[in-house]
């Protein structure tokens, strides 16, 4: 999983480090990503909307999730690995129909994968963001970057 080769092998501090006070840390991104693969689980199950307005009872359920690096690592690769598995035993239509009902007018009658489509890109964005944050983490401390250290493109 690109996710898991993200993190792996990443330190205490750097789960938390930030590199501006306003920005993200790699423990944030993580619980946002273990938030959104239920909502999108839950869409893919049962045609649960996905959510589009937060509610005082949506805003309880997203405060309810601690910011445990570990804890909502391991339950992102549990939700992510049940998505995978609901989703290989979906039918075409049944696809369409769960996007459909997760995604209102914006799910375009032939997007069909939108779904499917929009988890995996949704992961995959976040890990660049993440493999960015370690690569400046330890270019602060003058190490080299971790993820294409000996690219020519990318100046010392």
């Amino acid at each position: 999983m690109l996710l898991k080769d993200a993190v792996a092998g990443i330190g205490e501090d750097e789960i938390d480090w930030r590199p501006l006070p306003e920005a993200n840390s790699i423990s944030i991104i993580v619980r946002h990503l273990r938030i959104e693969a239920q909502w999108h689980l839950d869409s893919l199950l049962c045609g649960a909307a996905m959510p589009s307005e937060v509610t005082p009872a949506l805003q309880e359920q997203i405060d309810g999730i601690p910011l445990d690096f570990t804890a909502n690592l391991d339950k992102l690769e549990q939700l992510y690995t049940s998505f995978l598995d609901v989703l290989r035993s979906t039918t075409l239509d049944g696809l369409r129909q769960r996007t459909a009902a997760a995604y209102g007018s914006a799910a375009a009658a032939e997007a069909a994968h939108l779904l499917a489509y929009h988890q995996a890109m949704h992961v995959s964005m976040h890990c660049g963001q993440i493999r960015s944050i370690r690569n400046l983490y330890r270019k602060t401390r003058g190490q080299p970057a971790r993820f294409f250290p000996d690219n020519p493109t990318y100046p010392r």
